[in-house]
Formats: C-alpha cells, sequence, structure tokens
C-alpha cells in the first residue's frame, strides 16, 4: 500500500520508467538525405517511363507519314504515277520465239517540256501533280555496231519502233508519230525491259539502205511527283521548264543548267552516250533503263513529319533538363513535389508532340511548334505557380523551358550545322547545371 501510494502525486499516477535495456517504441522520421535520394531515384524512373510515351509518339507520326504516302498512291492510281520517258527505240524481233529482241537507238535525241504542277487534295492532304506537253524529236542511222550481230537470226520486216512511258494511264491524247515523211499512229503495249510502252511498225528500208531517218513525236502526259527520262540517244538533251519553285533534281545526271525562282525553274540536260553503260545496239535491257535515268522531282516537300520526328527525339532531353529545374528549385525553395507531380510535368511535355503534330498537318510548321509550344510552357508555369505558391518562380521556370523550346527549334532549322551547334549547346547547358548544383547541400541532414 506504501508504495502504490508513492506512486501517486497530486492525484496523477507516475508513469513507470522502461528498462534500459529495450528498444524505443517511437520511430524516427527518415532523414530529409534519404529522401532526397529516394526522389532522385522516382524521378530517374519516371523520366525512362516517359520513353515509352515518346516512342509511341515516333510511331504515331510514321503511321501519319505512312497514311500520306497512301493518299499519294491512290492519287496516283486515279491522275497518273510517276514517269520515266525511255525512247524512241528500234525493236527488231528474234526469229526464234523465245530468242531476245534487238534494240537499235537513235543518234541524237532532244526532249522539250514545260511540266506544270497543281495540287489535288486528299482528305487533310495536299498533292501535287502535273501535266507536260513532250516534244520529242531526233534522227535514227545504221549503227557500226549492228554489224557485230547476225542479222539472220532477226526479223527485219517485223521492225517497230517503241517508246517507253512508265505509267500509260497519264497520256492525255492519242500518239501519232512523224517517221521522215509518214506518220504512224501509235498503240499501248508491253516489253521486256521497258515495261509499259507505245508501239508502232514503222518503215526500215532508209535505215539499211545507210541514210538517216528524222522522227519527231508529241506526248500529252500528266503524272504525279517525278519526270524522268532515259538517255538512249548517241546524244541526248533535255530542256524543262515549270512552275514548281522547289524542284529536286534526281537521278544519274544533274543538270548542266538550271534556274530556280520563286515562279518556277528551268533546267536543261546533256548525256552523252559515252556517260552510261551501254551502246547504241542492246539485246538484254537489264536494270539500264532504271540505273541511268535522270529527272525531277516536283513534289511540294513535306517538311512537318520529319521535323516532328526529330523534335521528338529531343523530348527526353527536354524532360531531364525540365525535371533537373524543377528538382533545383525544390530543393532551393524547401518545397515538396510530389513524384506524381513530375509525371503529370512529363506527361504535358510529351503532350507537345501531339499538339505539333495535329497543328502541322492544317498549318505551317513554324506556327504550329509555335502554338504547341505556348500552349505547354503556359500549361506547366500555371501548375508550377499553383503547386509552388510561388509566381515568381513559376515563370522562371516557363522562361527557362521557353528557351530550351527556341534551342530546339534552331536545331530543328540548322540541318546541317545541328550537330555543332547541339553539342555545344548541351556544353553550355551541362555546365549552368553544374554551376546550379554547387548551391545545393546534396548531404543535408
Amino acid at each position: 500500500m506504501m508504495n502504490e501510494e508513492n506512486n501517486v502525486t497530486n492525484g496523477s499516477m507516475v508513469r513507470p520508467t522502461m528498462p534500459s535495456g529495450l528498444p524505443d517504441m517511437k520511430t524516427k522520421p527518415a532523414s530529409s538525405k534519404s529522401k532526397l535520394w529516394l526522389k532522385l531515384l522516382l524521378i530517374v524512373v519516371i523520366s525512362l517511363g516517359l520513353l515509352i510515351p515518346q516512342q509511341m509518339m515516333l510511331h504515331l507520326v510514321n503511321e501519319r507519314n505512312d497514311t500520306l504516302r497512301e493518299a499519294e498512291q491512290e492519287v496516283g492510281g486515279k491522275w497518273s504515277g510517276s514517269q520515266r520517258i525511255a525512247g524512241p527505240v528500234i525493236c527488231i524481233p528474234s526469229v526464234k520465239k523465245d530468242g531476245n529482241s534487238l534494240y537499235i537507238l537513235p543518234g541524237n535525241l532532244s526532249v522539250q517540256g514545260d511540266a506544270q504542277v497543281q495540287t489535288l487534295r486528299r482528305g487533310i492532304f495536299d498533292i501535287t501533280v502535273f501535266t507536260a506537253p513532250l516534244d520529242i524529236h531526233g534522227e535514227f542511222a545504221y549503227p557500226d555496231e549492228l554489224s557485230s550481230y547476225a542479222l539472220n537470226k532477226y526479223d527485219l520486216e517485223r521492225a517497230h519502233l517503241l517508246i517507253g512511258v512508265r505509267d500509260l494511264h497519264g497520256l492525255t491524247e492519242n500518239v501519232t508519230l512523224q517517221w521522215g515523211n509518214n506518220s504512224y499512229p501509235m498503240k499501248s503495249d508491253r516489253e521486256a525491259g521497258l515495261g509499259s510502252v507505245l508501239r508502232c511498225p514503222v518503215d526500215m528500208k532508209p535505215i539499211w539502205d545507210g541514210q538517216k531517218v528524222s522522227f519527231s513525236v508529241k506526248l500529252h502526259l500528266k503524272g504525279s511527283e517525278e519526270l524522268y527520262f532515259v538517255p538512249v540517244g548517241n546524244s541526248n538533251t533535255v530542256t524543262l521548264t515549270s512552275n514548281c519553285a522547289t524542284p529536286s533534281f534526281d537521278g544519274s545526271y544533274l543538270p548542266v543548267k538550271r534556274e530556280v525562282s520563286e515562279k518556277g525553274f528551268m533546267a536543261s540536260w546533256k548525256v552523252l552516250a559515252l556517260n552510261r553503260d551501254f551502246s547504241q545496239v542492246v539485246i538484254d535491257w537489264g536494270n539500264s533503263v532504271r540505273e541511268s535515268a535522270f529527272g525531277v522531282n516536283m513534289k511540294v516537300p513535306v517538311e512537318q513529319y520529319q521535323q516532328t520526328t526529330r523534335a521528338v527525339k529531343y523530348a527526353f532531353l527536354i524532360i531531364v533538363l525540365t525535371f533537373s529545374v524543377v528538382l533545383f528549385v525544390e530543393i532551393r525553395k524547401g518545397k515538396h513535389i510530389h513524384p506524381v507531380q513530375y509525371l503529370l510535368v512529363g506527361l504535358a511535355l510529351i503532350l507537345f508532340y501531339t499538339l505539333l503534330l495535329s497543328f502541322s498537318e492544317h498549318i505551317a510548321f513554324l506556327w504550329s511548334y509555335v502554338i504547341a509550344s505556348l500552349m505547354t510552357v503556359g500549361l506547366i508555369t500555371a501548375y508550377m505557380a499553383a503547386v509552388l505558391k510561388i509566381r515568381k518562380t513559376a515563370l522562371a521556370i516557363g522562361a527557362l523551358l521557353s528557351a530550351i523550346y527556341l534551342f530546339i527549334y534552331v536545331l530543328l532549322q540548322l540541318e546541317s550545322y545541328a550537330l555543332l551547334v547541339g553539342s555545344v549547346g548541351l556544353f553550355v547547358i551541362l555546365g549552368l547545371a553544374m554551376y546550379a548544383s554547387q548551391k545545393v547541400n546534396w548531404y543535408q541532414e
């Protein structure tokens, strides 16, 4: 009884002391150092996780680009596809049913044309097509190389003239060949090595007699994107004019003369038989038609998908830089930003590319980039102002993010110097990050 009374003082029970050997039941809070490294780990995990939607964005851009290609093919199937002109050439069939034909190529070949481009719309896509009346003329003569062939193996009486046209769907008027003083209507057909051709029989007697025969033919042609020519003549001259202001000269030979302006272009090619790998008499075309062709691509460049793809590749860089800025602000200002909030900021950065892709299909890429950047920067700035409760700091984050987007846009425009400018820019950014990290107490308790 005395012990119980001693434990009572002023009406309250005295709490008995715990034996010194037992652990304290109270749990110590985790140190700020552990929380910081855990936060860094979570930010790294979130950053790597955002690579998944980044790859999904790349897939979406490729899918939209494929949709454009399908629209181009659909229009090309209805209007006409890319065009390649090969000829005229003289074809002498073999006397054997399964034998190879003999092809005699012209001496001089000249082509003049005026390709007028226009735009057809399929859905939201603009497809470039053209119409091109072509004046083709030249001459045939008995080639010296023919003496090395056994002509008794060929049916000289069935000789005929061919003009290879890749897509006969593009012919808008009947074609008539002027052969010396005679005229011959041409019919469509197919020929091994040349594909689709126009064909007509011609009088070969003057050539067998050693004379030269002049020819001329006019093709009223339409097509999509490409207009190419095969240099079948001993001397080939091609002159093209067009209202296309963005031509891309391509193929085995470039123009010897070109003039490009906002109103269109003028280009002239001159190709000799010495420049190609087949002679004036051909038995097997092989890949000669495809590999020796030259011409122009008049497709209006569609840069939004290419530039959007390049922009998406910088997504991870923007995410890392933005997260780094937010983390430094969190540490310096003593604010607490939840990992879920980092995730939301990252998703907003990924959404930028969806906005960019969507707008760029309807308006110029520059304005699409500006609008998407303003929307993204505005959203993140407003969100950080609500989270940090410091408007000035949130505006600073928005300004830094705007500078990053501006830097990325500059890189997108500098195709040749993108690596150089990008490397220097990243070096500067890393230097700024190292400077900012000096003021952070990474081991604070």
